[in-house]
């Protein structure tokens, strides 16, 4: 039931084939809607990004300071 709520506007009529098509959801929505439905997913993954930058940035500044020495 819920499938047919979120796709009733999405019918658009394509004048090539003569018929009702609907309308394929964009990777965006897609994305959005998993992250939505899947926080702690979503919630591990940014961290782990962002803990990842934090690390190269500091083993990066460390080797720097090394260099100097």
């Amino acid at each position: 039931m819920e499938r047919t709520k979120e796709n009733w506007y999405e019918v658009r009529y394509n004048t090539r084939l003569d018929k009702l098509v609907l309308k394929k959801p964009r990777f965006k929505s897609k994305v959005w809607i998993f992250m939505r439905k899947h926080k702690l997913i979503t919630t591990a993954g940014i961290s782990f990004i962002a803990f990842s930058i934090l690390n190269i940035t500091m083993i990066y500044s460390f080797m720097k300071i090394l260099q100097e020495i």
